[in-house]
């Protein structure tokens, strides 16, 4: 405690507790939990599993766009291939 009042160079401070900028070290955690957990949730299209962690808006409009890119299936496009030669035969 003694070195903590020299350091900061004030009487006031009795713990380290009252030193520290919680809401910086809460939002570095969040941006964590972001990179490591919710951002590659929503890449795979799985409910957030931290709710209290928000997803940013770039997240959900690229998870959105990716899901209308997925693969089309090859019996639909055989099927669209026909319909286009039966059309150009008529």
């Amino acid at each position: 405690s003694v070195f903590l009042q020299k350091w900061c160079r004030s009487n006031d401070v009795d713990h380290v507790r009252g030193v520290i900028d919680w809401e910086y070290y809460k939002e570095r955690l969040g941006k964590a939990i972001q990179k490591i957990i919710t951002i590659p949730a929503a890449m795979q299209h799985v409910v957030n599993p931290v709710p209290r962690v928000k997803h940013p808006e770039w997240v959900k409009t690229r998870a959105r766009a990716q899901g209308d890119a997925r693969q089309a299936k090859m019996s639909d496009m055989v099927a669209a291939m026909a319909a286009r030669r039966l059309e150009a035969a008529a």
